[in-house]
């Protein structure tokens, strides 16, 4: 009787151990990852910051009329305007859709997603679905009703949410407002507008130095 618990409690040693080993290894694979991608990012900030815009991106601004020197980073498809509001009902979450290329000529494509309802004194509200193209000057929503620029140079505050949205914070501007995809490409998303931001105020190098910090704890450095 004695060897016949201790065979079970060797058993479930055994498969304890498994099961963290395998879950070790699961997260080793997704700090690679992560590495993998921060790496890619990395390269794409300095290339950018040189200069060097060759295959980095495809053009596709949405039909917004670009300005001198102005070019696009991302287009995000179904995207939603958000506003600041006191309503009792708000609207959280985000709208998937994206279509944009990602590095090395891949390209992304990922379907809607309802947000919900949600009781809040101030929050930020659906107004409307539409496009979102992101350049190195700014982000503009278009849609069919409204249209809504953020000028990065004027931004002086940038938040992005889990959720899968992003605010701004506009000089001379009273409400925060801003626009929502979904968090199946969050990261993408909110790494593009950061992009822009710092084309357009010349700070890639901080960029460049949030990219490398974070690229260093992964690393355990």
């Amino acid at each position: 009787m004695v060897g016949f618990f201790a065979k079970r409690r060797e058993r479930k040693f055994i498969e304890e151990q498994q099961a963290a080993e395998r879950e070790a290894a699961a997260s080793a694979a997704k700090r690679e990852e992560q590495i993998g991608l921060l790496d890619t990012m990395i390269d794409a900030v300095e290339r950018s910051a040189r200069g060097d815009l060759d295959g980095l991106f495809e053009g596709d601004d949405g039909s917004l009329v670009l300005k001198a020197e102005e070019f696009a980073i991302a287009r995000i498809q179904n995207s939603a305007l958000m506003e600041t509001t006191r309503a009792p009902a708000t609207y959280q979450g985000g709208y998937g859709g994206v279509s944009f290329p990602l590095f090395a000529g891949i390209r992304l494509n990922t379907g809607g997603i309802r947000g919900t309802r949600v009781p809040g004194e101030e929050s930020l509200s659906f107004i409307e679905e539409g496009d979102t193209v992101i350049t190195n000057r700014r982000a503009v929503f278009l849609g069919a009703k409204n249209t809504v620029e953020w000028p990065f140079a004027k931004v002086i505050a940038c938040e992005h949410n889990e959720a899968g949205y992003s605010t701004f914070g506009v000089s001379g501007r009273k409400k925060n407002s801003g626009f929502a995809y979904g968090t199946d490409v969050a990261d993408e998303v909110q790494f593009r507008i950061e992009w822009g931001i710092a084309l357009c105020n010349a700070t890639t190098d901080r960029l460049l130095a949030q990219l490398h910090a974070e690229r260093g704890r992964l690393r355990g450095l």
